[in-house]
């Protein structure tokens, strides 16, 4: 047993002041990463910084220094209202949606708490005690906070899914593209915080919980800054005269492609069908629906459109199973023992092997490696 002025030093405090201070340390890398090489990390950073400082709210508690430095107790890092709210901006900035108006207002509740917090923690102490034992305040700071990031947090998930969708009908290289890690990353921290509040109020003073909690936010440090520092912004492969003329559509009008019969959808199915395959520029690595547009002089619309419409495919399906046949006869052919398998990927028009392999079985239901010994001449 401690004292009530003794410091507790433990293995729980320890992790938190290890996030604390790799948190801090990584989000202003993310901060100083921002813009190069297109990636735009400052919210990412922000987020980071927030997160890690969140720590500082719990570790004065965990250690038994607030009796003795009062000056610690409620420190304004309760950032329950502001987290899901900057990563929410952050895909917002990377993703295909970039260029249109970032909804920044989604932050004002968390920069609200935070001015709040900031008028408590001056308060003298023992109004601040009196304050930490109000209902009003767990109502505002917990429950509320609470609700309101679970509920930014799946409205990102939702934006991710478009996002994704978007992704196909345009790219036809992916990898990189479609946020996979973000999406994972917020059913994480959405599905722990859940797990968290629930163990929390089941077992307030468990300190094995508070082991995992703070493993838990350990895990999360980590996840994001390491794909951060990976992740380019989506739309920075395409020209900027195309992301800006995209934009001044999008700000001036909306663009209505007109319907057209099942017949016209068929015809310049043909259309997009014989061009693609006499040019073979699915082959080009970044080939996107808008270079496609720009050759057969129509809109990107009317070509996802027809390919959804008469194939039920997207864009990236389309032309990766191109790809794919041409993989097939490149691998059955006796030029074939000149190249790798990696070397026919890229012949093909795949960044990775991994993506290559990924499409290949996907569409024939085996690998290249086996698809070549058994068809080997």
């Amino acid at each position: 047993m401690f004292g009530p002025y003794e410091i507790d030093y433990n293995l729980q405090s320890f992790l938190d002041i290890l996030g604390l201070t790799q948190g801090i340390t990584l989000g202003f890398l993310l901060l100083l990463l921002n813009y190069k090489h297109h990636r735009s990390t400052f919210f990412l950073g922000l987020y980071l910084l927030l997160f890690s400082l969140k720590l500082a709210y719990f570790i004065p508690k965990g250690l038994n220094l607030e009796h003795t430095f009062p000056e610690l107790f409620l420190l304004p890092f309760n950032f329950s209202w502001l987290l899901f709210p900057v990563f929410f901006v952050y895909t917002q900035k990377i993703s295909v949606f970039s260029d249109k108006k970032i909804k920044f207002w989604v932050l004002y509740p968390g920069l609200a708490s935070f001015a709040l917090q900031v008028l408590i923690y001056f308060q003298p102490y023992s109004v601040k005690l009196l304050i930490a034992d109000s209902p009003m305040y767990k109502l505002v700071f917990t429950f509320l906070g609470i609700f309101y990031a679970w509920t930014i947090g799946i409205w990102n998930l939702i934006l991710l899914k478009k996002h994704k969708i978007e992704v196909e009908n345009t790219f036809s290289s992916i990898e990189y593209k479609v946020l996979h890690w973000a999406r994972f990353f917020l059913i994480y921290s959405i599905t722990t915080s859940i797990i968290i509040h629930l163990l929390y109020f089941l077992s307030p003073q468990n300190y094995f919980f508070k082991i995992i909690f703070s493993i838990i936010d350990l895990i999360a440090i980590y996840w994001v800054a390491i794909n951060g520092i990976k992740q380019r912004d989506v739309l920075s492969v395409l020209p900027k005269n195309i992301t800006k003329e995209n934009n001044a559509d999008s700000s001036t009008q909306r663009i209505d492609i007109p319907m057209y019969s099942n017949e016209s959808h068929n015809n310049f199915m043909k259309e997009i069908d014989k061009y693609v395959k006499e040019s073979e520029c699915f082959t080009q690595k970044e080939l996107t629906i808008i270079d496609l547009a720009e050759n057969l002089n129509v809109h990107p619309k009317r070509i996802s459109t027809t390919i959804n419409s008469v194939l039920c495919q997207n864009f990236n399906n389309y032309i990766n199973e191109l790809r794919i046949k041409k993989a097939q006869a490149l691998l059955k052919s006796k030029s074939s023992k000149k190249l790798s398998i990696e070397g026919i990927g890229q012949e093909v028009g795949f960044q990775s092997k991994s993506a290559f392999y990924s499409a290949f079985k996907k569409f024939t239901g085996t690998t290249p490696t086996k698809y070549k010994e058994k068809n080997r001449l």
